[in-house]
């Protein structure tokens, strides 16, 4: 082995151990800032970001539904997310938002592209025939 291949060998290492490690944050809500929490019927929905707030440009964040009984986290289906800014005398601003389920159930990520600073309006909505149901909410974007 050369000292060259060797270090290009520790580096890769290096750098996928980061990858993973990063990877691992983003569904970990230990380390997340409570944005939100809304409840809905037997559900508390729980919004999540590393930031303060949201973020305007792009930016990622995570839902969670909890039962209001115990905390524990429930799998709700399909989830979507819309996001408007109303507009003074204009049609409302829509932001780009797109979730994903996790590989913890109950917890979804969403990558949000929000154009401007400001109010947002945030609805969330899930299909599980069980535990439909929606919730809205305004949110700063900063």
């Amino acid at each position: 082995m050369t000292k060259r291949w060797l270090e290009r060998t520790v580096w890769l290492i290096l750098v996928v151990a980061a990858m993973g490690i990063g990877c691992g944050r983003a569904n970990d809500s230990a380390n997340m800032t409570e944005l939100q929490r809304l409840r809905s019927g037997t559900l508390d929905v729980v919004v999540l970001s590393a930031q303060k707030s949201l973020q305007h440009g792009k930016d990622t964040f995570l839902i969670e539904f909890r039962s209001t009984a115990g905390g524990n986290l429930m799998d709700v289906g399909n989830v979507r997310v819309t996001a408007s800014m109303p507009m003074a005398g204009m049609a409302p601003m829509f932001g780009n938002v797109e979730v994903q389920r996790t590989s913890v159930p109950g917890r979804y990520s969403v990558s949000s592209d929000l154009e401007m600073a400001g109010s947002w309006r945030l609805s969330i909505e899930w299909d599980d025939p069980a535990v439909r149901g929606s919730v809205s909410f305004t949110g700063t974007a900063q």
